[in-house]
């Protein structure tokens, strides 16, 4: 049995450290029946809202229901959580908690909006002062989020079209409550201790997937998901099982490998909505991130809602086509149309005559447009970046196409390194400030191979947490002076991974 798995008192946010929990073992006889989606909408709106109070002291009404019937929330708050490559929390934190809280308020602000026909669904996921990225105030310096409550409900119009039932809300519901279990260091060494060595893992997607297919691990500590039936779990775990990210792969920042999984998907999971519905989640889950006990409402982040869903919807025709693409040939076409739709005249002048060529495509090209996504196609000079991987940075090139043999390296915040480490001169027509930043990226690439040396044999992914480069890069503020900089920080830095070497973390020289 799971032991362990206790909750903090979630009313204790307005008592400094007051209320403390008792330990509650989750249940294979959890018997509740399941609640109606009206009473959550219901729970939730009677805290009044963004602007009333999100604390979540004031929500105590929706945050008992959500722990009375999902108690798979309950290991959020229990022991060490990773809530990133090589980054734990302090034990006990509701960090994780509160972030999935997040997600799941997104949800039924979706449900608000579309089944009641409420505007208050709206107004939950886009009012409201939060943080440097604030819908109403000036937003972070380089991420335009905009008050678009138009563009919002038409996404939550879109995703209810896969909605056909109460019981596919419920059903999302508990996918939500589960997706990040996988994170708690008891969660996974409970699961690690069924399977042979060589299977074990420390990604908390796959310990999930391989707990879902546990008749037994499902009993014991998935009680919301065996109560679903075996057809919607088998759904879950082949989901987990492709350990697949829609806004990572956005961004250029995944590894080519990681599109295997989403490949060897059944065609059957795309057609029933299980793709749909993981890829979705995705989305609710990065609209959670910033959610937290003073503040437990999502970002309703316009770019995310607005543009992955659509993406989304191009990667399932690609993925129902007769003749399926390759990971490189479906990451290309992914990221190409975003840089079209950034670069038009680039494009048409030199970049589309060069993709006639196969070999341009999976490797030059396609690390180009990896590195332009990575800026979130907010550089400028896109035929100097070109040129300067075309005749330098071979190495990098071929890391970056999966070129290697061995583990495949994922940057993990590789995005914020790179936009916010070529500070501002976006513009860069001499192309040194990226070719600066780009020797960094290959100093990390080859320190991190390096600590791969003895890594198990196999072509799966290796996530190296970047954030403490993105730290020093806002602790360095307008003093920051860009490419150059990032390289001087990147050169030498020591590469700390974990024991399964599958994920690690940099730690910067003092």
């Amino acid at each position: 049995m799971f032991s362990g798995l206790c909750c903090k008192d979630t009313s204790a946010c307005c008592q400094g450290n007051a209320g403390e929990a008792q330990v509650e073992v989750i249940s294979s006889q959890y018997t509740k029946n399941n609640p109606r989606m009206s009473d959550f909408a219901a729970a939730l709106k009677a805290g009044g809202g963004v602007f009333d109070d999100p604390r979540a002291c004031a929500h105590q009404q929706f945050l008992d229901l959500l722990d009375n019937h999902l108690p798979e929330l309950r290991i959020y708050k229990s022991g060490k959580i990773q809530t990133s490559p090589g980054i734990e929390e302090i034990e006990g934190s509701p960090t994780e908690y509160y972030r999935t809280v997040g997600a799941i308020i997104a949800m039924v602000a979706a449900y608000i909006t579309v089944k009641e026909e409420d505007e208050v669904g709206i107004h939950m996921a886009t009012a409201g002062e939060r943080g440097p990225m604030s819908m109403d105030k000036v937003p972070g310096k380089f991420i335009n989020m905009g008050n678009k409550p138009e563009e919002y409900k038409k996404f939550c119009f879109k995703f209810a079209d896969g909605m056909k039932s109460e019981e596919d809300w419920w059903a999302m519901m508990v996918f939500l409550a589960v997706h990040d279990v996988g994170k708690s260091d008891e969660f996974r060494n409970r699961v690690n201790a069924t399977l042979p060595k060589p299977k074990r893992t420390d990604d908390h997607d796959r310990a999930l997937a391989n707990a879902l297919r546990d008749p037994e691990l499902l009993q014991e500590l998935l009680p919301s998901v065996r109560q679903l039936g075996t057809e919607r779990a088998q759904r879950l775990a082949e989901g987990f099982a492709t350990n697949f990210q829609l806004p990572q792969l956005g961004q250029g920042e995944i590894s080519v490998c990681s599109l295997r999984g989403l490949l060897d998907l059944p065609k059957a999971r795309i057609f029933d909505g299980t793709l749909r519905n993981y890829l979705y989640h995705s989305i609710f889950d990065i609209a959670g991130a910033s959610s937290n006990e003073k503040f437990i409402y999502p970002l309703a982040l316009v770019p995310v809602y607005g543009g992955f869903s659509t993406a989304m919807e191009d990667l399932l025709c690609r993925l129902t086509e007769s003749l399926k693409p390759d990971e490189r040939c479906l990451y290309f076409d992914f990221l190409y149309g975003g840089f079209k739709k950034a670069y038009p005249e680039f494009e048409e002048r030199t970049f589309r005559s060069l993709c006639d060529s196969r070999v341009f495509r999976d490797e030059t090209g396609i690390v180009c447009l990896r590195l332009l996504a990575l800026t979130r196609n907010t550089y400028k000079n896109p035929a100097s970046l070109l040129s300067t991987i075309t005749l330098s940075f071979r190495t990098l090139v071929d890391e970056m196409a999966g070129n290697v043999t061995g583990p495949q390296i994922m940057l993990y915040y590789g995005p914020d390194m790179l936009r916010m480490g070529l500070g501002t001169d976006m513009e860069d027509e001499s192309g040194q400030n990226m070719r600066q930043a780009l020797i960094a990226m290959g100093d990390l690439y080859r320190l991190t191979r390096d600590k791969l040396s003895k890594a198990p044999s196999g072509d799966y992914q290796f996530e190296l947490n970047v954030q403490p480069v993105v730290s020093a890069i806002k602790a360095a503020g307008k003093e920051w002076v860009g490419g150059e900089q990032l390289r001087e920080v990147c050169n030498g830095v020591e590469i700390v991974p974990n024991d399964f070497l599958t994920e690690g973390i940099i730690n910067l020289k003092k």
